[in-house]
This record gives structure tokens, sequence and C-alpha cells, in this order.
């Protein structure tokens, strides 16, 4: 990833620059699951709701979703699951979620009402989805 962040001439980082880079360093606290080590999946982004991107781990699959759902579910449609596929939330300890199937493919997960000060991030959040087809 390029940041185009660089020392001034006096050797130091602007504070802005220095804001973004421990912005980025906190998110990854929580996603670097998503990002390190991980591959593209056969969908790089999802085909129902814009500005979700997808990678891949061993077989688990992530679903980084820019946007945060203003309703309480989330319709993704390149997903295929299985009865036996589990969806959780990196780095929320509540538990996983439960979803079901969309007519004509993918699935719709149910996002429980989630206090701000339980949110694991800001900006970006990722969805990891477990034993899909």
């Amino acid at each position: 990833m390029l940041m185009n962040v660089g020392p001034t001439k006096e050797g130091t980082i602007s504070p802005i620059f220095e804001t973004r880079l421990r912005d980025v360093g906190s998110w990854l606290t929580v996603n670097e699951e998503a990002i390190r080590s991980s591959k593209p999946w056969t969908s790089q982004n999802d085909t129902v709701t814009p500005r979700v991107w997808y990678t891949m781990k061993n077989s688990d699959v992530y679903a980084i979703v820019l946007d945060w759902p203003t309703t309480s579910t989330l319709s993704l449609g390149a997903p295929n699951p299985q009865p036996d596929t589990t969806v959780s939330l990196l780095g929320y300890n509540g538990g996983t979620f439960t979803w079901k199937s969309r007519q004509g493919g993918g699935m719709d997960i149910m996002i429980p009402a989630i206090s701000a000060n339980k949110m694991p991030c800001q900006w970006a959040w990722v969805f990891k989805l477990s034993g899909l087809s």
C-alpha cells in the first residue's frame, strides 16, 4: 500500500501523517487476519452491496465492508453459504451472527445493534465467513 508519507527535511513526520499511520496501525491490529498473507478471493468485490471487497486465507473468506449497513441486514451476493457456514466480525466479542440464504444466491447477515463502544474499529469492518462452498 502506498501512503505517500515521508519525513520533512528536518527528519520528522508531520502530525497529520503520524495520525494517519497510527490509524492504519490500529485498524490492522483488529483486522490483520484478513490482510496479512491473504489472497484475492474468486470475487474481488460484491455484486449486491457496493464497497464490499473480499480476501481469503486458507478456507476462510473475509468481506471487508467500507460502509457500515444502515439497516440490520448486510446483503452479500458473492458468497455461497452452506448450512454449517459461520459469520463473525473481526474484533467483536459478541459471538457469531445469524444469516440466511438469499433467493438467487448470496446471503443476508443479520447484524444486532452494537453500541459504539463495542465496535472493534472505525472506517472499515471485516466479516469472517467460514464454511462457504
